[in-house]
């Protein structure tokens, strides 16, 4: 890969989360911000938060190609007029078939050379002036790719 193009990676992602049966209905969206409501969950967002060059990752072609590891943050919202244990339940369910979708493609369908994931937050919250309730997970994937002049 000559250099890298992270929002292909992020579009990338979100073209396997779409493509999985049992993530039918599910908002998908890259880089965009949520708007909380009962209409636009359940909801995933994808972010690439940064990427980072370990230096035990470059090898003696540094000059000419650069290992990044990049950390991206997948969101997971739910939303319930029922109770806070609702939302939650709704999300756990959301944020394991996510998880398992990015489990099976671990190179981010050919994007990147591996990928990983790691933990995330789980915030919970009343809607503010409402009676619904929010409940979202983080999953952070970390994915290594390389760029060079070549």
């Amino acid at each position: 890969m000559a250099r890298v193009d992270y929002y292909a990676i992020e579009t990338q992602i979100q073209s396997i989360l779409q493509a999985d049966g049992d993530l039918a209905g599910v908002m998908v969206t890259v880089e965009e911000e949520l708007i909380f409501g009962a209409e636009s969950t359940p909801w995933v967002g994808i972010y690439l938060d940064r990427r980072d060059a370990p230096s035990d990752l470059q090898r003696l072609a540094a000059g000419q190609q650069t290992t990044f590891i990049l950390s991206i943050s997948i969101w997971c919202w739910e939303y319930s007029l029922d109770s806070l244990k609702k939302a939650i339940q709704l999300r756990d369910d959301l944020l394991g078939k996510v998880e398992v979708v990015l489990m099976k493609n671990r190179t981010l369908g050919g994007q990147v050379s591996k990928s990983w994931l790691e933990g995330g937050d789980m915030p919970s919250a009343k809607v503010p002036d409402s009676a619904a309730w929010l409940s979202g997970g983080e999953i952070i994937v970390r994915a290594e790719v390389t760029s060079t002049t070549i």
